[in-house]
Formats: C-alpha cells, structure tokens, sequence
C-alpha cells in the first residue's frame, strides 16, 4: 500500500511540474509577443494622419487586451502547477513508509 501511494505522489508531482512548465513557457510566449507587438507600433502609426494613428492605437490597445489575458490565464495556470506540486506530502513522493 505504501508504495502505491509513493508511486501517485510521485506522478502527481512529475504532472505539477510539466504543468508549471507549460505554464512557464506560455507566460515567456506572451512576454515575446509583447515585445514584437509593440515593436511594430511605429511602423503602424507611421502614415502619419490622424486616422492611421488612431487605427494603430487602437490595434494596439486591443492587442495589449489580449496579452493581458493571456498573461494572466498562463500565470494562472503556472500557480496551479506549484500548487499541485506542493499539495504532495514529501513523504508520499519519496517513498517513505508512515
């Protein structure tokens, strides 16, 4: 019985790490995104008229929307990894009889 339940908590940790991971790596994806985005804003903006700087704020102002939500759901999801890696007992994951 002990190692049956040393074997789940270590599947379970090894799955709150490959969660954070993901995690992890979606946040750095956003993170590029943001850079890229608003790297190609005065490209945009550069036609000069108010019109097109106004189009290319308000491009930008819908995409800055969206790297927000997907920085939070991606740091949402990183949380919840470390939380079910830790929610494991260290004893339950070392193999250690109680």
């Amino acid at each position: 019985m002990g190692s049956q339940t040393a074997a789940t908590g270590r599947a379970e940790r090894r799955v709150g790490l490959a969660v954070f991971a993901v995690g992890m790596a979606l946040l750095a994806a956003v993170f590029a995104l943001a850079i890229k985005t608003f790297h190609q804003l005065p490209r945009l903006a550069s036609g000069g008229a108010p019109a097109g700087i106004a189009a290319a704020l308000a491009v930008a102002a819908v995409q800055a929307g969206l790297l927000l939500v997907m920085a939070y759901v991606s740091s949402l999801l990183a949380s919840k990894g470390l939380e079910l890696y830790s929610s494991v007992p260290p004893s339950a994951s070392a193999g250690e009889k109680q």
